[in-house]
C-alpha cells in the first residue's frame, strides 16, 4: 500500500512540473499557447501584460509587466513577439527582467517566461526592431492556480512610429560666413521627414524663435545691420516630434563708407553729379533740397546709383543743393 501510494504522488508531480516548464508556446502564428490549447480550464484572461506601446519608436527600450488581476497565481507564462500580423519573424529583441527568463527553442526563439513556476507578476523588457519594419504583434499564453487553471490568451498588436525628422543643412549663408550683403534671405535643404521648420533668428546667440514655416527659405523683414553678426538655427518638425538644429553664424558687410567730393556740372540735359567711391557701398541715394542743409526725408530722394555718378534731369528749383548717401 505504500509503494502504491508513492508511485501516485511521483506521477502528479511530474505531471505538474512537464507543463509550468513548457517553452515554445507564446500563441504566435504556427505556436500553440501554453494556455488553452493545452490545458482544459476556461480562457479568461485575468492576466494582463502592460508597457507594450500601441505606437513603438524603432531600437526603443519598453519595459513591459506580466501580472495577474484577478484569480489565482499565474503557473507560467510564453511570450514572443513577431513581425507583421501574421508573421514568424521574430519583431525586436526581448531581454529577461524581474523574475523571467528566455528561452530558445525550435519554431519560437527568443521567447520570454517566468524563471521559476508561481508567481503573481514579472517583467521584461522588449527592444523595438530597426526603422522600416512595421507593425509586430506581441503575443502570450498564460496559466492560472494548477494546470488545468484559468487560462489567458493575450494578442497585442504595436504600429512603428513615424520617424523624427532629419537635421536641417547646408545652410545659407554658409555657417561663419562673411561680408553677407544686407538683403541676403537664409535658405537652407531640409531634414528628411521634416513637414515644417521652426526658425530662430537674431543677433544674440541662441537666436530667438521667430516663427513656423513649411518653406526651407526665410527673409527677414527690412535690411540686416551692417558689420552685424547674425546667428540663425533650424529645428524640424513633423508629427513624431522635433529635431534640433546646430547654431550657424555669419557676418554681415562691414558699414558704408562716406561718399567724398562730390561735384556737379549743368549740361543740356540736367546737373551731372559724380563722386569717389566709399568703401563698401553697393548703393547710392541722391537727395536734393533747396536748402543747404540737404533733409534726409523721402520727399528729397530723387534716385538712386549704383556707380558714383548721377543724372539729375529735372533741377527744378532755382538753387539747389545735393547731399548722396551710400549704403
Amino acid at each position: 500500500m505504500r509503494t502504491a501510494i508513492v508511485a501516485v504522488l511521483l506521477s502528479l508531480t511530474v505531471v505538474g512540473y512537464a507543463h509550468t516548464t513548457y517553452t515554445g508556446r507564446s500563441g504566435a502564428p504556427g505556436r500553440q499557447t501554453c494556455a488553452s490549447s493545452c490545458h482544459g480550464g476556461p480562457v479568461v484572461n485575468t492576466v494582463q501584460i502592460t508597457g507594450f506601446p500601441s505606437e513603438y519608436v524603432p531600437e526603443q527600450a519598453y519595459l513591459l509587466t506580466i501580472r495577474k488581476i484577478s484569480g489565482g497565481t499565474i503557473v507560467n507564462f510564453n511570450g514572443s513577439c513577431r513581425i507583421g500580423l501574421t508573421g514568424t519573424s521574430n519583431a525586436g529583441v526581448i531581454s529577461a527582467g524581474l523574475s523571467t527568463t528566455i528561452y530558445n527553442v525550435t519554431g519560437e526563439t527568443n521567447g520570454v517566461r517566468f524563471s521559476t513556476a508561481n508567481r503573481d507578476s514579472g517583467q521584461f523588457t522588449w527592444t523595438a526592431p530597426t526603422a522600416g519594419t512595421g507593425v509586430v504583434r506581441f503575443y502570450a499564453g498564460a496559466i492560472q492556480t494548477d494546470i488545468d487553471g484559468d487560462n489567458s490568451t493575450i494578442v497585442l498588436t504595436a504600429n512603428e512610429a513615424a520617424p523624427l525628422p532629419g537635421a536641417a543643412q547646408t545652410p545659407v549663408p554658409a555657417d561663419l560666413a562673411t561680408d553677407v550683403a544686407e538683403t541676403s534671405a537664409l535658405n537652407w535643404t531640409a531634414g528628411a521627414n521634416a513637414t515644417s521648420h521652426d526658425v530662430y533668428f537674431g543677433t544674440v546667440n541662441p537666436p530667438a524663435f521667430v516663427g513656423n514655416q513649411a518653406t526651407t527659405t526665410f527673409d527677414p523683414a527690412g535690411d540686416l545691420a551692417r558689420g552685424a553678426t547674425y546667428y540663425w538655427k533650424i529645428e524640424e518638425r513633423n508629427a513624431a516630434g522635433v529635431t534640433p538644429g546646430a547654431v550657424w553664424q555669419f557676418t554681415t558687410l562691414p558699414p558704408a563708407g562716406i561718399p567724398e567730393h562730390l561735384a556737379a556740372l549743368f549740361l543740356g540735359t540736367g546737373i551731372q553729379l559724380w563722386w569717389a567711391p566709399a568703401a563698401n557701398a553697393s548703393l547710392y541715394n541722391v537727395y536734393r533740397d533747396t536748402v543747404e542743409t540737404v533733409g534726409l526725408s523721402p520727399a528729397n530722394l530723387i534716385g538712386t546709383a549704383t556707380d558714383t555718378t548721377f543724372t539729375d534731369s529735372d533741377p527744378s528749383p532755382v538753387k539747389a543743393y545735393y547731399v548722396v548717401t551710400s549704403q
